[in-house]
């Protein structure tokens, strides 16, 4: 009898594991028979303690269990292929178990290469799952909308609406849109028994009947009152003018009746109005019906043209709506094209909103968008060498703080023009060569301040991890600027943890733990983060009134402690490591004074000019001794450096191995 080896029992224990998940699904490609007949023989040998024997036989039991997972892909492309042409066609509801069929294929696929190294084919898998699932859901919500629109009675709209809040959709504007035509035909509906109650009243009042027309235009008029309130809260501007017509009517019917009432006698010159229903019918639009701008213009064909113009490298990025290629423009310039998938006409508002923003954000921390192509679904936009959700971490704190620094500078130039970003996440942090050189992109979600709303906020897939309290409930207030500081919060967190400080196993888990729930301090996690835990916690407060008001107020309490990380590395730093940290805490300052970021620049210049002189002391640098003097002299004189003047400085940095741009 052979001694059991460990090394056998442990690679037996993973190839059951894998034997187990394989052998349910039955899959085309798998002799799941064959399967059990060498798993019976596997436990066989372990019973007699033969390890080597019971490794050989259940690898073939592996190899009998695996499907063919390409034939299963195949059929999966099938299957949404097949639920997209009956989308087109209006086929909502044979369209959403075709997507549904093909979201169990891309799962089971999931399931045969789990237990594989290739986490590249895991991650297409899992973009192509979740296009599925938008489309599904995208169906879905068609299915819905279209009964509401379909809907002749206010039962069928209750019943519509009822359905709606049940459902998942794309984008919670999807939802919000299909409720107000909902409210809309239920105005119309409403006011329509209005109209006849007020003619009802007319004949009433023919009669001699005065008490009980002058109750049924009291009824008309709660009612009116009540179809007000929609209207405004809506915004329905045709239905409040068309409410306070019928206002007008009733008010005035009203008022004779009460003075016939109580003096025997009409009103000189008054007589009875009696509407006309049909003045009150509301048009419907039709101009959004369909929400598609053109679906049965396919992919190939629109990314066929796009070839025509660039020269396509290679895939470099996919999520559930888009591509993104890295590509070469007709003016042989490098750039990252994001195509998207389907032409829905929110997704391109969401583009064009994106290009917009970018067009008005001119900064060295944000993406530059250049061209958007509405027709053929793209923009063309700068070209970047990754983004930090792909980046390992946690973050060296100090690293972190630079790039979340570096960050909110582009909030903060945002923010003076007005505009919240209202999706930063890793993914939207980008970098280019270093990583300390990041930059934020993806304004598809921004809006100007005057227009942000929780209703315009979209919430969805990972991007729930990031929301902040008052993008999820309405007990936090207004969204403004504050947001956007939580959320940045929220990535730093995971930058100095590599772990998410919200995470919960369902979406309704997340959104709790956002409302609810305070997590430890980064240091709990991550001793070295320490410096930083007062910083992220008040980033991450949940009533906004305790957070950083503005970006202003946490740039200069990060300023304060990355020189005060400086000044501990000094005690067991290298030269070089210390001489990198003065740099930083240079470019720091720099572009506090630049950006007018600080609350007081004089204090900022003696800092900078501070660790210039220590910089000198650590390097020997005489370039530096020339820009000290003459930084001493403005500070004498009260006279604010300009963007030139500092710009004399990013030479010497660099030097010591730090990047630092001011544009």
């Amino acid at each position: 009898m052979e001694s059991p080896s460990i090394s056998d029992l442990e690679k037996i224990k993973k190839n059951l594991g894998i034997v187990s998940q394989y052998l349910p699904l039955e899959l085309p490609g798998s002799n799941p028979q064959k399967a059990r007949e060498y798993l019976s023989r596997t436990i066989q040998m372990l019973e007699v303690d033969k390890t080597a024997r019971a490794h050989e036989l259940v690898k073939n039991a592996v190899l009998e269990a695996t499907p063919d997972f390409e034939f299963v892909l195949s059929n999966a492309l099938k299957l949404r292929h097949d639920g997209e042409k009956l989308l087109r066609n209006g086929n909502y509801k044979e369209a959403v178990s075709k997507f549904e069929e093909a979201m169990n294929k891309y799962r089971q696929v999931l399931t045969v290469i789990e237990f594989t190294e290739d986490e590249e084919k895991k991650k297409k898998i899992t973009n192509a799952l979740e296009t599925a699932d938008n489309l599904r859901k995208l169906a879905n919500f068609r299915r819905v909308y279209h009964r509401i629109k379909n809907a002749k009675s206010e039962k069928e709209l209750y019943a519509a609406l009822e359905e709606l809040q049940r459902i998942e959709v794309p984008m919670d504007d999807d939802r919000f849109d299909a409720l107000v035509l909902a409210q809309r035909k239920l105005i119309a509906l409403q006011l329509q028994t209005v109209a006849e109650m007020a003619q009802e009243a007319w004949n009433l009042y023919k009669n001699d009947e005065f008490f009980s027309a002058k109750k049924t235009l009291d009824g008309a008029m709660k009612s009116l009152e009540k179809l007000f309130e929609t209207a405004k809260k809506y915004d329905l501007v045709e239905e409040i003018g068309k409410i306070g017509e019928l206002k007008k009517a009733v008010s005035h019917n009203i008022n004779g009746l009460m003075e016939l009432l109580y003096s025997g006698e009409k009103p000189e010159g008054w007589h009875f109005r009696v509407p006309n229903p049909e003045d009150f019918t509301i048009q419907e639009e039709n101009a959004e019906e369909e929400e598609f701008l053109e679906m049965s213009l396919n992919f190939q064909k629109r990314f066929e043209m796009i070839r025509e113009k660039y020269k396509i490298s290679k895939v470099i990025g996919e999520g559930a709506f888009s591509y993104v290629y890295e590509a070469t423009n007709p003016r042989g310039q490098k750039v990252a094209l994001k195509v998207l998938k389907y032409l829905d006409t929110d997704y391109m508002k969401s583009f064009e909103r994106e290009f917009e923003v970018s067009a008005k954000l001119e900064h060295e921390n944000i993406v530059k968008v250049y061209r958007a192509d509405p027709r053929l679904g793209f923009l063309e936009m700068e070209l970047a060498t990754g983004n930090f959700e792909e980046y390992q971490k946690p973050l060296p704190p100090r690293l972190a703080g630079r790039i979340i620094y570096e960050i909110s500078r582009a909030l903060h130039h945002a923010h003076s023009k007005g505009i919240y970003h209202r999706d930063v996440k890793p993914s939207n942090i980008l970098y280019f060569g270093r990583p300390e050189r990041a930059k934020l992109g993806d304004w598809g979600l921004a809006k100007l301040a005057s227009k942000a709303t929780r209703k315009s906020s979209q919430i969805k897939h990972k991007t729930i991890l990031y929301a902040s309290p008052e993008q999820t409930s309405k007990r936090f207030g207004k969204l403004d600027h504050r947001s956007d500081i939580f959320q940045l919060g929220v990535v730093f967190y995971e930058f100095l943890t590599g772990q998410h400080p919200f995470i919960g196993e369902t979406e309704s888990e997340i959104i709790n733990n956002i409302l609810n729930e305070t997590p430890e301090p980064p240091s709990a996690l991550n001793p070295e983060a320490e410096p930083f835990d007062a910083i992220v916690m008040k980033m991450i407060e949940k009533d906004p009134k305790d957070r950083y008001q503005t970006v202003r107020e946490l740039q200069n309490d990060l300023r304060i402690v990355m020189a005060k990380v400086g000044e501990k590395l000094k005690e067991s730093a290298s030269t070089r490591e210390i001489v990198e940290q003065l740099a930083q805490v240079a470019c720091l300052s720099m572009t506090a004074i630049v950006d007018g970021s600080t609350i007081n620049w004089r204090s900022e210049l003696q800092r900078l000019i501070k660790t210039i002189s220590s910089l000198y002391e650590q390097t020997g640098d005489h370039a530096l001794i020339s820009i000290e003097k003459q930084l001493e002299m403005m500070l004498e004189q009260d006279v604010r450096p300009t963007r030139e003047t500092l710009r004399s400085l990013l030479p010497i940095l660099s030097r010591y191995g730090y990047i630092c741009t001011i544009e």
